[in-house]
């Protein structure tokens, strides 16, 4: 279970959206989780978003990084991360989780399976056929979309855009487990507070 938190805070400016402040830094917490990783796409380290709100679309201006100890965020070093946005991101010194809590809950990533022409590419590829062979396949495909809150990542494997969709699940009791290298989990619970 959880025990210790950091907690930075966007600090919005009139000249930069705060959904570029999000991916940037969004992007250097996936790549410390990723260099500091604990197993086979397995992070020790954990996300919340305290001001979430999926009707209003919106992660907030807040986001907490969780682990099981203190030394396990220590270690992660994330000043050294965040140096180049200092002047958009406020971090605080790590804490201890405090003992009232509002409930539990896991944050967890949601993938949506794209639209036609980019599965028909896909399938062109992998199938050795043309897209205009391809596409009558997903004459029927329904595009799903979705309204959750987001953040816009750049794969570094292959410079691909994607949208990291975030849904929050609340739960009843805390689950313990491992976390993904985007800190998101569908079963691993962060305290509320």
């Amino acid at each position: 279970m959880v025990k210790y938190y950091q907690e930075l805070t966007l600090l919005l400016q009139e000249d930069v959206d705060m959904y570029f402040i999000w991916q940037k830094l969004y992007q250097q917490i996936h790549l410390a989780l990723v260099e500091n990783k604990t197993g086979d796409n397995a992070s020790a380290i954990g996300v919340a978003f305290p001001e979430y709100n999926a009707d209003k679309y919106s992660l907030g201006t807040k986001l907490r990084l969780f682990s099981e100890d203190e030394k396990s965020l220590e270690q992660m070093y994330f000043e050294k991360w965040f140096n180049r946005l200092s002047d958009y991101v406020h971090l605080r010194h790590i804490k201890p989780v405090p003992e009232k809590l509002a409930g539990h809950a896991c944050f967890k990533q949601i993938k949506l399976k794209g639209n036609k022409e980019k599965l028909a590419r896909r399938r062109a590829k992998r199938k050795g056929e043309t897209l205009q062979q391809a596409l009558p396949h997903f004459e029927n495909f329904d595009e799903q979309r979705s309204n959750l809150p987001y953040i816009n990542m750049t794969s570094l494997t292959n410079g691909q855009r994607y949208r990291l969709f975030i849904e929050k699940q609340a739960m009843e009791q805390p689950q313990t487990g491992f976390f993904s290298c985007y800190g998101l989990s569908n079963t691993t619970t962060v305290p509320l507070f």
